[in-house]
């Protein structure tokens, strides 16, 4: 969330990794205006590591008072001061030097900090009483975001808007999609995730833990985990009656909220919690479907290795498939 304020005033600039200055309007991600302003005056770029600032102009940029050379990077630092033109000496200035993050920004923008840098899973506007969900979709290679009353899923691009709490955001995004694109796990990956469940003889309280990578987490105690460990039965009954494994376990989400007693918004509100959590932990985003997947109205739970335990007794273990060497 790299950005610059411009000196003497309230404006800020949030940074794309590679962000254009210049007076070349739709050819620049900031547009610099003055008849000494070459049509792409400048660029800062993350470089993966650091930000740099390199003049592309015919007239000079200046970094804390000093003009730099043509094409050479420097280094940028919180409160350096850059000045594109001395006939017109608007200056801006390095506020934060963060790594690049995709955010949502206020379209009313009297308070322009008030921005929410995307990480995995939003619920918006609040986790406790949420409208919608903004996530990543590893699939489609961008963020989306749901509506939970409907359940209807929207796909964002650069520059579009949703409305929240009857407050307008838009998406502004650092880089294309395909660079910002978390790679799909392989199937050996997938399938080191081992799912423990404990629900009490009751059915009132619902553990989960997971073994990933050699380490076992603990998710505690959720009243999420009773659906996802509801899903994992629906998916052991099936281990012998369909004999294609991509196709065990799917359940439609108006029977599971029949199942549950409880409305379909309330289940994709789960679903979602259930993602978030997973996601948080296991600090993978590219992870999150391999918890609860979704198609069409259906849902079932990803996991290929699990077992269900109900006081002391085994319920159900299921081993899937072996993916081929």
């Amino acid at each position: 969330m790299a950005k610059l304020k411009v000196k003497d005033c309230s404006d800020v600039i949030y940074l794309k990794a590679f962000h254009r200055f210049g007076r070349l309007t739709y050819s620049v991600d900031t547009h610099v205006s003055g008849v000494e302003i070459s049509r792409i005056h400048a660029v800062i770029e993350h470089n993966g590591e650091d930000w740099e600032l390199r003049d592309l102009s015919k007239n000079g940029v200046w970094l804390n008072g000093q003009r730099i050379a043509y094409n050479q990077a420097m280094h940028l630092k919180v409160d350096d001061e850059i000045t594109f033109s001395e006939m017109h000496p608007q200056t801006f200035v390095v506020d934060s030097i963060a790594p690049p993050k995709d955010l949502l920004i206020p379209s009313c923008n009297e308070q322009p900090d008030e921005v929410i840098p995307l990480e995995k899973y939003h619920f918006l506007p609040s986790e406790t009483d949420p409208e919608l969900v903004v996530f990543y979709d590893n699939e489609k290679l961008c963020w989306c975001y749901e509506h939970l009353a409907t359940g209807k899923i929207v796909l964002l691009t650069d520059s579009d808007n949703l409305c929240v709490a009857n407050e307008l955001w838009y998406l502004f995004q650092v880089e294309a999609a395909s660079q910002e694109a978390t790679m799909p796990i392989d199937k050996a990956q997938q399938s080191s995730l081992e799912f423990v469940f404990d629900i009490s003889l009751d059915e009132e309280i619902t553990e989960l833990k997971v073994n990933h990578n050699g380490a076992s987490l603990d998710f505690d105690v959720r009243t999420h985990h009773y659906l996802t460990a509801l899903l994992a039965r629906y998916k052991a009954r099936d281990e012998d009656a369909v004999e294609e494994e991509n196709e065990r376990g799917w359940v439609s989400v108006s029977q599971l909220s029949k199942d549950l007693g409880i409305s379909e918004s309330h289940i994709n509100i789960q679903i979602h919690r259930a993602r978030k959590q997973f996601v948080d932990l296991v600090n993978d985003k590219s992870l999150a479907e391999q918890i609860i997947e979704r198609k069409r109205g259906r849902v079932r739970f990803g996991g290929k290795h699990f077992t269900i335990k109900k006081g002391s007794h085994t319920e159900a273990s299921y081993a899937g498939l072996q993916p081929a060497l």
